[in-house]
């Protein structure tokens, strides 16, 4: 690989210790008169812009954007603290360090949310920031943090991404704005990560989402996608406390597809035979004596427990404050023999000394996850797929069969018997990974300070595949026990240097930030795999068979320099400007860097004093306006020089003299450069009611340049990959709405929220201009259902138009071309496609555009309300107006193919009953079951993610106990759905291309569950 130039890296070696050393030097010149310490809010969140002033003096300093301050203040005089949206506290000078707590006032608009490298009160804020805070995450029986928050944050799309236990989900900020890698960059304290799926409710403090470029720009390269910032929680200044939760829940399938039994079966399977004139099959010969059969879904879904547990301990003193936490989570999957677990253990603490301040932040998590096989070769897919396909006519087991299954015999598909499936087959994963950052900051003088950051993370994975030797039917055999292995690391290194200055003078405040920093990533893979393993033996070395290795290791480095001023004069005038510039490995030498600069203005109007009995009304109105360009570098590292594969070997002459080649694989791709993304983002933030209800409202355009795409060449030009290219435009636009309002009466408190989100997609370039990418192949055997191309929305949908059903033989002959019959194959009860081109012929030329995956609206709702020592909280969020694309049911309504049926088609045309399900017939000459319209269904839905009632027991109860805190309550989670979708679920749980968007593989899928859980929660 080719390295960053040498010069900028040692730039960096010098600037870092450079600045390491004035870490340490200036510790004998501090004065001994400097007061120093953290403010935080009443909910330990650090308050930035603070005035600090020295009582009845115009000495003044403004706390930073962590909350810390350093002033020069003798012994015995007082500080002024004071900001806008808090209680002013006057203290006086005992000590040199003073850690203080300010109390909320009623406006939100004091809150603190997190940005690049700092922080930021709400009333100061000129970007796009989507917040939520760790109190308001409730806990409930699953297994990931982010599942807790979907449909909270306006712009943000939270999609599951299955059922699996553990399976985490995929975010989308304000839509799909490449054709690649999509999700956002996730930082966790400070540290990049590859997700946030593996951390525990217990630890979080905020989750803040980055998604206009004057708040993301400041990222630069990473944060096209947008940012998601976790920040965990840190201790404070008093007693120890002791935070305990216990959550234990009962998981069971939230629908079912409904399939024929046995004797349905043979009914449907004979009808079939009977249309086509084909002879039936000896299994449906006598379906009276068939019954039910075997009930291939009840086989493989089980009720499944999950259960969670958390332990937090913090405290600190005037100096230091420490938050120490462990959690362990269990998660059975509601397939059979699936299953998830985790082990995570934190600690973070922080130490202020005179003018130095150190901190650290350790996260190790251990998972482990049991997947289920694939689809063996078959047609069944995974076994949730199979379940669905599978015979019902028969048997589970076969005790005379190696391995003890039953299966599929005779001329039927050859779909696996999915218990077989689940365990004849071992497949698990360990992921271990560690998250470590240190840091050590130094004050020079009140309000400059210098922060040096070092950040670590390493994953490391390894997973075992044991495929046992078996007969299932006639259809699967493996003759051989084997046995796979592999394992990946992925570790990066971050070193971070950053000077802060803050200061406040007269009725102006500034904050400057200016840095540099550097990131390494090293990745390497493993794999070894044996056949022919003894019985009941696991281990590589006990095979006799082939053996198989392979590995690989790809590294790159980014180095970037950043800045950024935030500027308020009077609370009423805010100025935001940042710019970043990267260094990029994945890039050739003369396109490595990229400049990604931002600028937002805010005006505070309530603040302003024409705004006069007008606050009355409305006491908050600020109106917010930002651009900025944001870079992406998400492809595949060495994309811009030739891949070169060697061993290619060739033996020629008669003495068969063994020649040793290489050969080019891949095309270079010399003059790929950074996709840019331009950003405009015009905001609106509401108080009403005396700031009992906060809106804010958001519009944005975001424009995608030099989108870095796989360009198609012809396999004659010697590559075996497609080279990638800067060949693509993308638009996004859309609007956002988050609401809340709160209020008390006597003992009755409420809160109600909302949130409203639309992004309208358009592809503006691609490629040469005429290029197509087709995507989402909804079955083994259907053809593509999406297509990408100039002036159209990412991944569309084009099929050719079911019209309807031919009733008799006059309406087919009636449809036809020139005296040519458009379907010459077709039958009453067959299909009427739309001959949209007019050709006299149904074909992929007549495809139409039928409709988008991405949803007109999406939206959440929900209150949390308490009564004495009652408490409730109820959460609902929805789509309107996607579209998705049933794979499973276009195979189990096609009655074409020797596997089983949909009860829909129990309704089947037939001349008694013109129904709107085509004939049954076997081998389908009329294609009734291609790809088309009539398997495109509405994915709108409302469900009801969170239902929670809560109980805090009696303070007599709690001093039995020496308890400061005991609750218990019951929550309840997807608790129902409303949907027109017939499929499993429609929040698609699927993470592959987006060009597959909206369509349901139901052959790979994995249901999700509903889950019933009771909990404690206690605090010592």
């Amino acid at each position: 690989m080719r390295n960053l130039k040498p010069s900028y890296l040692k730039k960096w070696c010098l600037s870092t210790l450079f600045f390491a050393g004035l870490l340490f030097s200036t510790a004998h010149a501090q004065q001994q008169n400097v007061v120093s310490g953290t403010i935080t809010s009443n909910d330990a969140s650090p308050v930035p812009g603070v005035s600090v002033k020295v009582k009845n003096t115009s000495n003044g300093v403004a706390s930073d954007p962590n909350g810390r301050y350093s002033i020069r203040a003798e012994a015995g005089s007082t500080l002024v603290f004071s900001a806008i949206g808090f209680e002013t506290r006057e203290v006086a000078v005992s000590t040199n360090t003073l850690n203080i707590t300010l109390q909320s006032k009623a406006s939100n608009l004091n809150e603190v949310v997190v940005i690049g490298y700092g922080t930021i009160r709400k009333k100061d804020l000129t970007g796009a920031v989507a917040n939520i805070k760790g109190s308001d995450i409730k806990s409930q029986g699953v297994s990931d943090i982010t599942k807790s928050i979907q449909g909270r944050l306006p712009g943000v799309t939270i999609e599951s991404a299955g059922g699996n236990p553990g399976a985490g989900t995929r975010i989308l900020i304000r839509g799909v704005g490449t054709l690649g890698n999509a999700a956002p960059l996730y930082i966790v304290d400070g540290v990049q990560v590859a997700n946030i799926n593996n951390l525990s409710q217990v630890d979080i403090q905020s989750i803040d989402v980055l998604k206009d470029a004057s708040a993301a720009a400041i990222y630069g390269s990473r944060a096209a996608n947008g940012v998601v910032l976790v920040t965990t929680k840190s201790g404070r200044n008093g007693v120890t406390v002791v935070q305990a939760n216990a959550n234990y829940g009962v998981q069971h399938i939230a629908h079912e597809i409904g399939v024929l039994n046995a004797q349905e079966w043979a009914n449907v399977s004979n009808a079939a035979h009977d249309a086509a004139g084909l002879p039936k099959l000896d299994i449906a010969a006598n379906p009276q004596s068939l019954g039910e059969g075997t009930n291939w879904q009840d086989a493989i879904y089980k009720s499944a427990p999950v259960q969670q547990y958390e332990l937090l301990v913090s405290g600190g003193s005037q100096s230091t404050n420490y938050s120490v936490s462990g959690s362990y989570t269990d998660q059975e999957g509601i397939v059979d023999v699936t299953g998830y677990n985790r082990y995570n253990l934190r600690a973070k603490s922080e130490t202020t000394k005179g003018i130095f301040k150190f901190g650290e932040t350790l996260l190790l998590t251990r998972e482990r996850t049991i997947n289920m096989a694939g689809g063996w070769g078959g047609q069944g897919g995974n076994p949730v797929g199979s379940a669905a396909k599978m015979i019902p006519v028969f048997q589970i087991y076969d005790p005379a069969a190696i391995g003890g299954y039953a299966g599929a015999y005779g001329p039927v598909v050859n779909v696996a018997n999915p218990v077989a499936q689940l365990y004849l087959e071992d497949i698990d994963r360990i992921s271990s990974n560690i998250l470590a950052n240190a840091y050590g900051e130094v004050t020079f003088t009140p309000g400059l300070s210098y922060k040096l950051n070092l950040g670590y993370t390493s994953n490391f994975g390894s997973g075992n595949d044991y495929y046992r030797r078996y007969v299932v039917g006639t259809l699967f055999s493996h003759p051989t026990n084997d046995l796979s292995q592999t394992k990946d690391q992925n570790n990066l290194l971050l070193i971070e240097n950053t000077l802060n200055y803050n200061k406040t003078f007269g009725k102006s405040s500034l904050q400057a930030l200016a840095g540099y920093t550097y990131q390494k990533n090293k990745y390497t893979y493993l794999l070894s795999a044996r056949t022919d393993l003894p019985d009941g033996i696991e281990n590589i070395d006990a095979g006799a068979g082939t053996s198989t290795t392979g590995g690989n290791s790809n590294e790159s480095r980014l180095a970037s320099a950043l800045a950024r001023v935030i500027y308020s004069y009077d609370n009423r005038y805010l100025l935001t400007a940042s710019f970043r510039r990267d260094g990029s490995s994945r890039f050739g030498s003369d396109n490595r860097y990229g400049n990604f600069p931002s600028i937002a203005v805010g005006w505070n109007i309530s603040n302003e004093k024409f705004y006069g009995k007008l606050e009355n009304v409305l006491p908050t109105l600020k109106l917010r306006a930002s651009y900025g360009v944001l870079g992406n570098q998400e492809i595949g590292d060495y994309q811009y020089s030739a891949a070169i594969a060697s061993n290619i070997n060739y033996v020629t002459g008669s003495e068969q003299q063994k020649w040793f080649g290489a050969i080019q694989t891949t095309f270079a791709s010399p003059n790929i450069k950074w996709e840019n993304t331009k950003t405009t983002d015009i905001g609106l933030d509401v108080g009403m009611f005396n700031n009992k209800l906060s809106l804010t409202a958001d519009y944005f355009d975001k424009t995608t340049d030099d989108v870095l795409l796989n360009v198609p060449i012809p396999g004659s030009a010697g590559s075996t990959s497609n080279p990638v290219v800067n060949a693509g435009k993308l638009r996004n636009k859309g609007f956002e709405l988050g609401a809340n309002f709160t209020d008390h009466h006597e003992k009755f408190n409420y809160s109600v929220f909302g949130t409203l989100s639309t992004v309208d997609n358009k592809v503006l370039e691609l490629g040469t201009g005429s290029q197509q990418i087709f995507g989402g192949q909804p079955t083994h055997h259907g053809a593509s259902s999406t297509l990408t191309e100039a002036g159209g929305p990412i991944t569309a949908f084009y099929l050719i138009k079911d019209v309807g059903i031919f009733n008799t033989q006059d309406e087919i002959n009636a449809y036809s071309k020139d005296g040519k019959l458009i379907q010459p194959n077709a039958a009453p009860g067959d299909i009427k496609f739309q001959d949209t081109n007019n050709d006299g012929q149904i074909s992929d030329e007549d495809k139409v555009y039928s409709g988008s995956p991405f949803p007109s609206f999406e939206y959440g709702f929900g209150f949390n309300a308490s009564y004495a020592n009652f408490d409730i909280t109820a959460f609902f969020q929805g789509t309107q107006g996607n579209k998705i694309y049933n794979g499973l049911r276009q195979d189990l309504e096609s009655m074409s193919l020797e596997f089983n049926y949909s009860k829909e088609t129990l309704n089947a045309w037939t001349p008694e009953n013109h129904s709107n399900v085509p004939r049954a017939v076997i081998n389908d000459p009329n294609y009734n079951d291609r790809t088309s319209t009539r398997f495109l269904e509405d994915g709108s839905y409302f469900r009801m993610k969170t239902l929670q009632i809560g109980y805090t027991f009696t303070d007599l109860l709690k001093k039995k106990l020496k308890l400061t805190n005991l609750r218990a309550y019951v929550s309840g989670d997807n608790l129902f759905t409303i949907t027109k979708y017939t499929g499993f679920n429609p929040d698609l749980g699927r993470t592959g291309s987006i060009f597959d968007r909206g369509v349901d593989f139901g052959h790979v899928a994995y249901p999700i569950a509903r889950t019933i859980s009771v909990g404690l929660q206690l605090s010592l």
